[in-house]
């Protein structure tokens, strides 16, 4: 898909989540690609919304930090294969994550409430929308090797 956003606004993408009845009172809960203008730069970092927070930060990785574009549009590509979660932003890999806590549910394009009168007319615009559910393993994008792997431990949970 396509995210342009104005500066100031923070985002992101639900893949993967579910709302049901027993958890938290329906509250939504599940993988979100990050959609992050701030300093910090984590666009398509993976927040686990409503659950364990962040799984996947980019704060070690510049190249990825750097992908996204504010104010311009920027192609991102979210990719949910088994227990593997990967995203990139204009081509630059930016998660490299193993995690099987969920592996089906809805998606969902979240704006986070505005609370700064500075912000007042601010947009998330989203555009070419596409989600491919055969033949993945064709598909699939090679790893970077800037990309370091993130394996999440659930027998915790």
């Amino acid at each position: 898909m396509e995210v342009r956003l104005d500066g100031g606004l923070n985002s992101g993408i639900q893949f993967r989540s579910n709302s049901l009845p027993e958890y938290k009172n329906g509250r939504v809960h599940g993988y979100q690609c990050e959609l992050d203008p701030s300093d910090r730069k984590w666009t398509a970092g993976v927040y686990d919304e409503s659950r364990r927070g962040w799984i996947y930060k980019l704060e070690d990785d510049p190249l990825a930090q750097s992908a996204f574009k504010v104010g311009e549009w920027n192609e991102i590509r979210i990719e949910a294969i088994g227990s593997s979660i990967r995203t990139w932003v204009n081509g630059t890999m930016c998660t490299n994550l193993v995690d099987g806590l969920t592996a089906e549910g809805f998606f969902g394009l979240q704006v986070h409430s505005i609370k700064k009168k500075s912000q007042l007319g601010n947009k998330v615009r989203w555009r070419n929308i596409r989600i491919l559910e055969k033949d993945l393993e064709r598909y699939r994008w090679p790893v970077a090797a800037h990309a370091k792997e993130v394996i999440v431990d659930n027998t915790a949970q």
